[in-house]
């Protein structure tokens, strides 16, 4: 028997640089909690300032939220089998730094990280009724095959590194509203503005040229389809063999950030239940 709706939201990436740590929590995770009966929201607090002068970036998804607990690697598994053994079919958010086969959790301390990996998940988890698996975490296709044995019915992940996470308002959006998963993945693709994104990689590239060997007039080049591009990234982003030689640096960006799924999942919507 469906007892009704679920969502579970992991928010954690761990990041010791504050520039990026405040970036990434302005993430709308609140999106992540509409419409569902059951929320549980796993995450740090981010505060800016003190006193009367803090802002409190978190503070709207915990207010929707009905229970708030730290990102850690124990309390994902045991809200994710309470949310199964009470009945719910369950949504899963995460919103982490990922690599291949696990995604990142804390031990309790923000900036003390753990792996999080599809075994310990598996081990520790009961088949459930799990509707969608939706994150930002880098190398979340190497995931998939957990969630399917969960009982997934519309699993995702990016299939290498994920450059544009902010995908998420616009997937949100249109998955609130009863879309079929892959029309919301590929207009959230579609309608996300990649500039931004180009122009850190442009920066980053410019910022580490000893790293890879480079110097200022190549490192303009590497989004375009040359061999400083190829160098670029694989010292900085890509691993052995996920470069396609026949694409240039922003192709590759597209290729190794698009989002997987089984073709089954495409046609799944937040309206089908058990």
């Amino acid at each position: 028997m469906c007892k009704g709706t679920a969502a579970l939201v992991h928010f954690y990436y761990g990041e010791e640089l504050r520039v990026n740590r405040l970036a990434q929590e302005t993430v709308p995770t609140w999106r992540a909690l509409e419409g569902y009966e059951r929320k549980v929201l796993l995450r740090h607090e981010t505060d800016i300032g003190k006193g009367r002068g803090c802002i409190e970036l978190s503070e709207k998804a915990e207010k929707m939220a009905d229970e708030v607990l730290l990102p850690t690697a124990e309390n994902f598994v045991n809200e994710l089998n309470g949310l199964g053994a009470e009945g719910y079919v369950v949504d899963v958010y995460i919103f982490s730094h990922g690599l291949n086969g696990l995604f990142l959790a804390s031990k309790g301390t923000y900036g003390d990280n753990v792996a999080l990996t599809g075994d310990y998940i598996e081990r520790h988890v009961s088949p459930l009724k799990l509707r969608l698996v939706w994150g930002t975490n880098c190398y979340g296709a190497s995931l998939l095959p957990t969630w399917k044995r969960l009982g997934a019915r519309a699993a995702t992940g990016s299939r290498y590194v994920n450059f544009y996470p902010t995908r998420f308002g616009a997937f949100a959006k249109r998955w609130q509203r009863g879309l079929p998963l892959g029309q919301c993945l590929t207009e959230s693709a579609r309608v996300t503005p990649r500039f931004p994104v180009h122009a850190y990689i442009l920066g980053d590239a410019i910022g580490r040229l000893k790293q890879w060997d480079g110097n200022v007039v190549q490192a303009t080049r590497v989004l375009g389809k040359n061999k400083h591009a190829k160098r670029y990234f694989e010292s900085r982003w890509l691993d052995p063999g996920e470069w396609r030689d026949g694409l240039g640096g922003r192709a590759n960006m597209n290729y190794s950030s698009h989002v997987m799924s089984s073709r089954s999942a495409r046609s799944v919507t937040i309206n089908d239940t058990w």
